[in-house]
């Protein structure tokens, strides 16, 4: 087993002195720790794309399992990148926006693959007020996921991650919050589709081919979850909140009478 550094180590073109003479127009973001047995592929569908579109920077969180052998064999494709402890993976992804000179910022997962020709999408990725957002396709899912949002379709769930453009000035004044572990994203596009100054633009196009295996998407953020209302109220319309918070209530309701029924049934007890 490769084990990893004990402090910062960094690498990439930038680092030998080759530095690009054009503002390429997306920056990707693979934030990794272990992954070495997905990387590859990621990396693959990256260095697919036409050279001067794209820069590349990787953020490893001090890999253990052979990731840092896969990323210095590739150094010379990557822009920039480094590797050291961090406090989780929206504190790594808040380093690499401060390292990217895109004009756009995507977030790439180390066990996802890039599917469009970004050339594609060089006359979309135009407004540098707009969050620019397409689908993704999901294994065992027929059709791509998930297709344009409104503020009601937001409040229930979010943008995949791995569908989404950002231009790089939403980052200039706030990045993601690290007291939610696993939708800091979440809270993130929760901000942003409440920023006036903002606005969201549906591409229909397939963005990525993501896996749908990571932690956020199997276990919930317990810390979100309780601010969620908090956020939907502070960043979306009044009547989607009040809408939203109405169904939450319902459903509390509809899950107590359930709960009661199974405790009578269980205990006989019909004072309960």
């Amino acid at each position: 087993m490769q084990q990893g550094p004990t402090q910062r180590i960094e690498g990439g073109r930038r680092t030998r002195g080759e530095h690009r003479t054009e503002q390429p127009l997306v920056s990707i973001i693979i934030v990794v720790r272990n992954g070495a047995n997905d990387l590859p592929k990621a990396l693959a569908s990256v260095f697919a794309q036409y050279r001067t579109m794209y820069e590349l920077i990787i953020v490893d969180g001090i890999s253990t399992d052979g990731t840092l052998d896969i990323i210095e064999r590739y150094s010379h494709d990557i822009d920039y990148w480094i590797s050291e402890a961090d406090n989780g993976i929206y504190d790594a992804m808040n380093k690499a926006v401060k390292l990217v000179t895109g004009k756009y910022v995507y977030f790439l997962g180390c066990d996802d693959k890039l599917a469009i020709d970004l050339n594609v999408l060089g006359s979309t990725l135009v407004d540098p007020n707009t969050i620019y957002y397409g689908n993704v396709r999901i294994p065992a899912r027929t059709k791509p996921w998930d297709g344009p949002y409104n503020a009601w379709k937001l409040a229930r769930r979010t943008i995949c991650q791995q569908a989404i453009f950002y231009p790089i000035k939403v980052f200039q004044s706030e990045c993601f919050c690290t007291d939610y572990k696993l939708a800091a994203d979440y809270a993130f596009n929760l901000r942003c589709f409440g920023d006036k100054l903002l606005r969201f633009q549906y591409i229909p196009h397939v963005i990525a081919d993501y896996s749908n295996t990571g932690v956020s998407a199997l276990v919930p953020d317990v810390t979100f979850e309780r601010d969620r209302i908090r956020l939907i109220r502070k960043h979306l319309p009044v009547h989607v909140y009040l809408l939203y918070n109405l169904k939450q209530k319902v459903k509390t309701l509809i899950w107590s009478k359930t709960l009661r029924l199974k405790v009578k049934t269980l205990m006989g007890d019909k004072n309960i």
